[in-house]
């Protein structure tokens, strides 16, 4: 030890020793910048030039003295400054302020700057200052102030000391957005207290600007006040509701509805409730409404009072005035509209009533009331014949038709005539275009148009005349003659009769509303009569015969080509079948009245009006050579198609000197709805099973497709198998069922337990296999057919 302190004395005295020795020789200044150079040359020294070259230091002082600026400037130096103080090149001074920042992680290069921990700890405290001060602070205003960038203060210095020196939290809607704890108190307290003191609705931008209260803060705090009352939504025109507001809205609707059972649009608007159905079904979920334009009414109302009392005038077959049993305050328009809805759910059948002017009737007592019209209507026919007006429009009437029918053959031949002159003058050309010219030919093809004609009564033909008669003279065919239809009873004549028996009722106004009701019913049933009696009389016999012939003809023709287009809705198997059978039953009916017809014109004797195939073939060789071949390819036509039998029935009628009525296919649906009708009361009256079940299969056939068949019993299995699609499975089931049992009753011996057994289920079913057929609809069958 005391070795080692003597060595130390020594070289301390050497290096005294040293220092006080002069120098022996001395370096000029260029020498001293030769051997730098070389120095540099051999990369033995690195050195670092000032921007006027005139000195040099090394990278290490150079990073010592940067270290030094940034500590001289508190903890944040700009690069630019720090170069142009130490007068070195930028590029080098960022080189080693990067150098700086990688190696100590407490010194952060940002946008050109060098920034320590002190200065962000300084800025925290600042930044925990001015948040203490206001409340509420973003990162942008920060930026703006420190200029610095948001994601360094965010994350370097705001959310790093979030908690240690910042005394406050982030937004967690908005991380961006710091406030203090006391901030979000003093909010609740202003937000809590503003809508304590609200008692109406009030706009939300209102609130806020009174409170001067963030609309953010406001939304994120409203649900940890729990308000007494609830805000509509978050957007710029919200409202704020108090419950008290509410609950008095509430009470007022509950208290209406419980006295009047129905509540007015209006009046609930004027509450400050916008849309008023959604209350309603919002405010009583367990209640069901109708709804009109008006008003709402209650399911009970309406089903206790308005069906109940609808139901007792079916059955005592009277009137019911409606202003009676609905609320005093409903308009006619709402009680029109309370009867059409209740129809629209078939609460009751529409057809037993009529809604005039809130006065329902049932169709029985109205029936009553018109009842001596019906003699009236006798009464005018009778004189109508006696006088000689109806066989006048008669005349009239066949006159006109004949005229049509003569114009049309007319404007048939012009365009044969324009057909035929178009083709001289093709034909004509063909030796044009000089010696390279080409032959032209042109073909004719002839098309074999169906001529076939609603079946109609005699007011139907009135209709037909006029329509054409007008649409002749719209169109331009002023020489299409038209009959005025004949009204033999009139509008005022229903009035007198009808009217004493609605003065004692006090509903002497609705007169001529129900007389305009029945007035075209009543026409029709005194066209009939006159008719009736026309035909009466013998010296029109002869000329009836072939107008009823005509008529019957025409309605035929009318009938089978509905049922063509039933019938093309099967198999081709099965739709050969039909119209096998069609042709056999229709067919033959138009083959008899046409030969038996003809028969009377040739003055030939025929017993029997029954006739069968050989018979007609016999009937019509013996008749004159006008009808002969027409019958007999008719009779040929009978085993075709369809169309072939339709154009031989033309051959025959035109022979006749009988007129083919146009079709009219704006009447089908008509005439659909009757037949429909007529099968529907057919299956009313309707007591044997195998006929029930064809009967309700031709109805559901109708109803589904839109279209009338006839078959016979033997195609009801087919039928049914092609209406399963539209049925549900518990009504297929039915049908099979019923189907099954049928075929066993006509399988087994009437006395038998196992047919005893069946006619007993059957009788069960029959009521339900009844009701499907009646009462079946399809959605997109309308309310007229």
């Amino acid at each position: 030890m005391g070795s080692d302190w003597d060595e130390i004395k020594r070289l301390a005295a050497d290096f005294q020793k040293a220092q006080l020795t002069s120098t022996l020789q001395k370096l000029s200044e260029r020498n001293c910048v030769e051997i730098v150079t070389l120095l540099l040359e051999k990369q033995l020294l690195e050195v670092v030039f000032t921007n006027d070259g005139k000195e040099y230091i090394t990278p290490d002082h150079l990073e010592r003295e940067i270290q030094d600026e940034l500590y001289a400037n508190g903890g944040r130096a700009n690069l630019v400054e720090v170069s142009r103080t130490l007068n070195v090149d930028l590029s080098r001074i960022v080189a080693l302020a990067e150098r700086i920042a990688a190696e100590n992680p407490l010194v952060h290069l940002v946008l050109g700057q060098l920034i320590d921990e002190d200065y962000i700890s300084h800025i925290a405290q600042e930044i925990n200052e001015k948040l203490a001060l206001r409340g509420e602070i973003s990162i942008s205003d920060l930026a703006s102030q420190f200029d610095l960038p948001s994601e360094f203060l965010q994350q370097d210095v705001v959310e790093k000391h979030l908690g240690k020196i910042i005394k406050g939290r982030q937004d967690a809607t908005n991380p961006r957005v710091f406030f203090t704890q006391a901030y979000i108190q003093r909010c609740k307290a202003k937000i809590r207290g503003a809508l304590a003191a609200i008692t109406r609705p009030t706009n939300v931008a209102v609130i806020l600007q009174q409170i001067n209260v963030q609309e953010k803060i406001f939304h994120s705090l409203l649900d940890e006040i729990s308000p007494a009352g609830q805000v509509t939504s978050k957007l710029a025109n919200a409202q704020y509701v108090p419950h008290i507001y509410a609950k008095t809205q509430a009470d007022w609707v509950n208290s209406f509805y419980k006295q009047n059972s129905f509540l007015e649009y209006d009046a609930i608007n004027k509450l400050g409730i916008s849309d008023a159905k959604s209350y309603i079904r919002k405010q009583f979920p367990n209640e069901e409404f109708l709804f009109l334009k008006r008003v709402a009414l209650g399911a009970r109302l309406v089903e206790l009072t308005v069906v109940t009392a609808l139901n007792e005038c079916s059955a005592t077959k009277q009137y019911l005035d409606l202003t009676t049993i609905l609320p005093s305050n409903l308009s006619e328009e709402d009680i029109e509209e309370v009867f059409s809805a209740i129809m629209a759910q078939k609460h009751s059948n529409p057809s037993n009533f009529v809604y005039l002017d809130s006065i329902v009737f049932s169709q029985p007592y109205l029936t009553e009331l018109v009842q001596p019209c019906h003699a009236l209507a006798e009464a005018q026919a009778k004189a109508a014949i006696d006088s000689g007006v109806y066989q006048q429009f008669i005349v009239e009437k066949t006159l006109a038709q004949k005229g049509n029918a003569s114009f049309q053959d007319q404007d048939d031949d012009g365009k044969l005539d324009k057909r035929d002159e178009r083709r001289k003058k093709a034909s004509s050309g063909k030796a044009g275009g000089g010696a390279q010219g080409r032959e032209t030919k042109t073909k004719s093809t002839k098309k074999h148009q169906r001529r076939s004609a609603a079946a109609q009564n005699d007011s139907d033909v009135e209709d037909d005349v006029q329509h054409q008669g007008s649409r002749g003279a719209g169109g331009g065919g002023g020489n299409k003659k038209t009959v005025k239809p004949l009204d033999l009873v009139k509008t005022a004549d229903i009035e007198k009769l009808i009217n004493a028996s609605l003065q004692e009722e006090g509903l002497e106004h609705l007169a001529p509303s129900i007389a305009a009701l029945y007035l075209n019913q009543l026409n029709q049933a005194a066209l009939a009569k006159a008719q009736e009696l026309y035909e009466a009389t013998p010296q029109t016999n002869r000329r009836q015969t072939h107008a009823a012939i005509q008529d019957r003809i025409n309605t035929l023709l009318i009938d089978i080509r509905l049922y063509e287009k039933g019938l093309k809705l099967f198999s081709h198997d099965t739709q050969t079948q039909l119209v096998k059978y069609l042709l056999k039953s229709l067919g033959n009916d138009i083959c008899n009245e046409l030969s038996l017809y003809v028969a009377s014109e040739c003055n030939l004797t025929v017993k029997n009006t029954s006739l069968n195939v050989d018979q007609r073939i016999k009937l019509a060789q013996e008749c004159d050579a006008e009808y002969r071949s027409a019958l007999l390819e008719q009779n040929k036509a009978l085993n075709k198609s369809i169309d072939d039998f339709e154009l031989a029935t033309e051959s025959v009628l035109k022979a006749c000197s009988m007129i083919i009525k146009k079709v009219d296919k704006k009447k089908d649906r008509l005439l659909i709805a009757d037949h429909k009708n007529k099968l529907q009361q057919q299956l009313l009256d309707c007591q044997e099973p195998a006929l029930l079940l064809h009967l309700a299969a031709l109805i559901l056939f109708t109803t589904i497709s839109g279209c009338i068949l006839h078959a016979s019993g033997k195609f009801v299995s087919a039928i049914l198998q092609h209406i399963r699609g539209s049925l549900s499975d518990p009504q297929n089931d039915m049908l099979l069922r019923y189907h099954d049992l049928v075929l066993q009753v006509l399988q087994t011996a009437p006395e038998s337990d196992d047919s005893k057994m069946a006619h007993e289920q059957l009788q069960i079913m029959q009521s339900k296999v009844v009701e499907l057929a009646q009462n079946y609809t399809r959605a997109s069958v309308s309310k007229a057919d």
